[in-house]
C-alpha cells in the first residue's frame, strides 16, 4: 500500500507548485524573446538618403537581452530594485530589455548600437529576478519570506498571478457534430496558428454532401471544390487525389466537383475575388483574393516561406504557390476527415 502523505510531501519538497509558471517563463526568457525578433530581423523605413545613390536605409536587429530589475530614482541614479521594495512603493518590479541594432545605409554597414527597447516585467524567483541564487539568511534580509516560492509578478506594487488557461491543440484536425435548422451537420475544424495570429479554418459537409468552407476575412463561405482551385489544384483529378481515393469518398466528390462553377485556377481565384470585394475592380478583386489566401487561410503553412522573404521579392511569387497547394492539400485532408466522420469511419475528437 502507498503512503501518499510521503509521496506528497517529496513532491512538495522538490517541486514547489510555482514550478510550472517559473520554467515557463524562464523559457521565454532564454528562447522565445529571441525569436520574437527574429520573426521581425529587418525593420525598413522610408528614410532615402539625399545623396547620389538614393540608398535605401533600415535596420537590422540582433541579439536581445533582460537585464536585472532596477529603479531609477528622480536624481537619475539607479539601483537594484528588490520585491519588497516594489511593493512597498507600489513599482512594477520590472527589468530592461536591451536590443543590438545595426543600421545599414545601402551597402555601408554602421557599428552595432545597443538601445534600452522598454521594461519587462520580472516573475518573482525567475532567473532574471534579484532573489534569485540568494540564500535563505540573504533573501530574509531583503525582507522575503524564504519560503515564498514565487511565480508571480508584481504590477504597480500589486502581486498578480498569471492563470493557466487549458485550450485545443493548434495546428490539428478536430472532427464535431453541430446542427443548423435541424440538420446534422459533419465538421472538420482546425485552429492554425503562425507567429501569434491565429486563425479558425472549418470545412462542413451538409445533407446534401456538399462541403463548404470557412475562414477569417470571407463573409459566408466558399464551395471547397472552387477553392481548391483557387489554391492551384486545377483538375478535377488533383482535387480528389487531394482528398481520398476510397470509393465511398468519390461518391461525395463527385457531387462536389459537380456544383462547381470554376474549371481554371485563374477563375477559381476571381470566385473568391467575388466573394470577398463585391462590386470592385477585376484587378482588385485578384489581389485581394490572393492577399486573404496567402494571409489568413491556414496561415501556420507559411512557415514554408523564408521569414526574410516579402512579396515583391525575387523568388516569392514561387514560395506563395507552393504554400498554397500544400494548403489545397490540408484542406483535402480536412475533407477527408469530414467524410470518414460522414461514413462512421471516425468517431469525433474527444476535446479534453
Amino acid at each position: 500500500m502507498i503512503d501518499r502523505s510521503v509521496l506528497s510531501g517529496a513532491y512538495f519538497s522538490q517541486e514547489h507548485v510555482a514550478r510550472h509558471q517559473l520554467d515557463s517563463y524562464n523559457h521565454f526568457i532564454e528562447h522565445n524573446l529571441q525569436k520574437v525578433v527574429n520573426e521581425q530581423r529587418i525593420v525598413e523605413t522610408e528614410i532615402v538618403n539625399r545623396g547620389k545613390n538614393q540608398e535605401p536605409v533600415w535596420v537590422e536587429l540582433g541579439n536581445i537581452r533582460v537585464e536585472k530589475p532596477i529603479v531609477r530614482e528622480a536624481d537619475g541614479s539607479q539601483s537594484k530594485l528588490y520585491p519588497t521594495e516594489a511593493r512597498l512603493r507600489n513599482l512594477t518590479y520590472a527589468a530592461p530589455m536591451v536590443l543590438e541594432m545595426t543600421l545599414h545605409q545601402g551597402d555601408k554597414v554602421f557599428p552595432v548600437q545597443e538601445t534600452t527597447i522598454g521594461q519587462l516585467p520580472v516573475m518573482i524567483g525567475s532567473k532574471v529576478c534579484n532573489l534569485c541564487g540568494l540564500s535563505v539568511d540573504e533573501r530574509t534580509e531583503q525582507g522575503e519570506d524564504p519560503c515564498d516560492p514565487g511565480g508571480y509578478f508584481i504590477v504597480n506594487g500589486t502581486e498578480r498571478v498569471l492563470m493557466t488557461l487549458e485550450d485545443l491543440a493548434s495546428n490539428k484536425i478536430m472532427t464535431e457534430y453541430t446542427e443548423r435548422y435541424n440538420e446534422q451537420i459533419h465538421v472538420a475544424k482546425v485552429f492554425s496558428q503562425f507567429r501569434g495570429y491565429r486563425a479558425l479554418v472549418v470545412v462542413e459537409k451538409n445533407k446534401k454532401n456538399l462541403l463548404d468552407v470557412s475562414f477569417p476575412s470571407v463573409a459566408g463561405h466558399l464551395r471547397f471544390a472552387d477553392l481548391m482551385r483557387a489554391l492551384g489544384l486545377e483538375s478535377d483529378e488533383e482535387i480528389v487525389s487531394a482528398v481520398s481515393l476510397d470509393e465511398d469518398i468519390l461518391t461525395y466528390m463527385m457531387q462536389n466537383l459537380e456544383e462547381s462553377e470554376c474549371a481554371t485556377v485563374e477563375e477559381g481565384v476571381m470566385y473568391v475575388g467575388k466573394k470577398l470585394a463585391p462590386n470592385q475592380t477585376k484587378d482588385y478583386q485578384r489581389k485581394r483574393a490572393e492577399f486573404v489566401l496567402d494571409s489568413y487561410l491556414l496561415p501556420h503553412l507559411n512557415y514554408l516561406i523564408p521569414a526574410n522573404l516579402k512579396p515583391g521579392d525575387e523568388g516569392y511569387a514561387e514560395y506563395a504557390r507552393d504554400v498554397r497547394v500544400a494548403k489545397a492539400e490540408f484542406l483535402g485532408r480536412m475533407a477527408e476527415a469530414c467524410f470518414d466522420l460522414a461514413l462512421s469511419k471516425r468517431r469525433i475528437d474527444d476535446k479534453d
